[in-house]
């Protein structure tokens, strides 16, 4: 199996990764801590203080409806990174067993995995999405099922292209021979030796995901009113754009979470290519 210990060191001397990772652990215990940080409810609405100014009270001041921005925008991260998260790591998961599981036995599944990863790259995402979505009705669940169906595909493709690359390798010829059960190999060996390329993967997948999911909810497919989320957030401010802090904020907490996770995907990409030279 290919060593691995060099892969940390690489990637955390890296000034990037050390901003980007204390950005989005930032971020994610502002989100996770919402229900202590947030002033008020999400969708408490007072018209009185309808596009009030930033103030002690309201530091971000209030949309259109009077409801805190602030408030808003930590409860809309909540939902925003949690839900891309959760498809993240199930198309991981899925995409991920169904390449190793190509790539090992071959044959039948192999054709099989990669004629429906074929039709699926055959038709653009977002067309498959709407039509997932018109039939099973708007709403976030069914958003999360019709990405979920569209991006395993991607993980299946770089997984098995991996796990054929490892079993090529004589340790595990080797060890194929000396009758070591497939499950064994599966976990104990090519698990551990394609999961620093796979983890690339999942980092910038998290990315296109967290966008994905604010750009259903900004059609308004995603998640409904009156439960804050970062696109539905952009979404309520375009038609008040005299009042930009409607659009900016959940946009830039969208722009941060984005360029962290993709520059950490890259560094991760070229600190497992230094390792290989």
């Amino acid at each position: 199996m290919r060593p691995t210990n060099g892969i940390p060191g690489r990637f955390f001397r890296r000034p990037a990764v050390i901003v980007c990772l204390a950005l989005l652990g930032l971020q994610t215990a502002a989100c996770l801590l919402a229900p202590v940080l947030a002033p008020f409810d999400p969708a408490a609405m007072d018209l009185s203080l309808k596009f009030a100014p930033p103030s002690p009270a309201h530091p971000l001041g209030t949309d259109y409806l009077g409801r805190d921005i602030l408030s808003r925008v930590l409860w809309g991260g909540r939902n925003t990174m949690g839900y891309a998260l959760l498809v993240t790591i199930f198309s991981a998961l899925l995409g991920t067993g169904a390449g190793m599981l190509s790539g090992w036995i071959g044959g039948w599944t192999d054709e099989a995995v990669t004629k429906a990863s074929d039709v699926l790259r055959a038709f653009p995402s977002i067309v498959l999405v709407l039509i997932i979505v018109s039939a099973l009705g708007i709403g976030i669940r069914s958003v999360c099922l019709a990405m979920l169906i569209t991006r395993w595909i991607w993980y299946a493709r770089v997984a098995r292209s991996l796990t054929r690359a490892e079993l090529t390798r004589t340790s595990i010829m080797a060890s194929r021979l000396a009758g070591s059960r497939r499950p064994k190999l599966l976990v104990r060996h090519i698990l551990p030796a394609i999961l620093p390329q796979m983890l690339a993967v999942l980092a910038i997948d998290f990315g296109s995901t967290l966008l994905a999911i604010s750009g259903y909810s900004f059609l308004g497919l995603g998640i409904l009113a009156p439960l804050p989320e970062w696109g539905a957030m952009i979404n309520d401010g375009r038609n008040y754009m005299e009042h930009p802090g409607m659009m900016f904020w959940p946009g830039l907490c969208v722009l941060l979470v984005v360029i962290a996770v993709n520059l950490l995907g890259d560094c991760l990409r070229d600190a497992l290519e230094e390792n290989r030279t």
